[in-house]
């Protein structure tokens, strides 16, 4: 009885966002909502990620991280066992610092996992659970072909964006 009343109210809110799209559901312009949603869950992404953690100070870890990676693989390579072993004298302070980072990006990640399912698994029966063609590539992707339905246009649109996001957000990124 629960599950029916929580399976209508679930078909109710799909049947509103469906009617509330109207064309915008259906190719061509279910690329552009598609993408457009993925921007907004992305921008959440980033106000969760500003809001709950010192940006700052993750970049500072991620730079001391990579570069002592980075002399510690030139070291091994090289076989210089002197700087090696300075090195693995810092290896602690290296880990916790990878600790706290991974710390730090869980935070949002709590805040931002249960509506992103929840809008996900809405906007998936929206855009007819994955058997209606939402985009069409111009070329063919190896394993993904030519036609795009709602979770690999999302996929698709989700990496493009998040990245141009978090530069607009001042984020610290791989590449930083």
């Amino acid at each position: 009885m629960a599950l029916e009343f929580l399976s209508q109210i679930y078909l109710a809110i799909v049947n509103g966002l469906s009617y509330a799209l109207g064309p915008a559901k259906d190719y061509p312009l279910a690329a552009v909502t598609i993408l457009l949603i993925s921007a907004g869950m992305a921008i959440i992404s980033a106000v969760a990620t500003r809001a709950l953690t010192d940006v700052d100070v993750m970049r500072r870890r991620m730079t001391e991280v990579r570069e002592w990676q980075s002399a510690y693989t030139k070291a091994i390579r090289a076989k210089d066992q002197k700087v090696v072993d300075r090195l693995k004298k810092k290896e602690a302070t290296i880990k916790r610092a990878q600790a706290e980072m991974t710390k730090d990006q869980f935070k949002p990640m709590l805040l931002t996992i249960i509506p992103f399912f929840v809008f996900y698994y809405l906007f998936y029966a929206v855009f007819g659970y994955n058997q209606v063609i939402v985009a069409i590539s111009p070329i063919t992707l190896p394993y993904i072909g030519t036609d795009f339905n709602f979770w690999v246009w999302y996929l698709v649109s989700s990496f493009s964006i998040s990245s141009l996001i978090q530069r607009v957000f001042n984020l610290p990124s791989v590449s930083d």
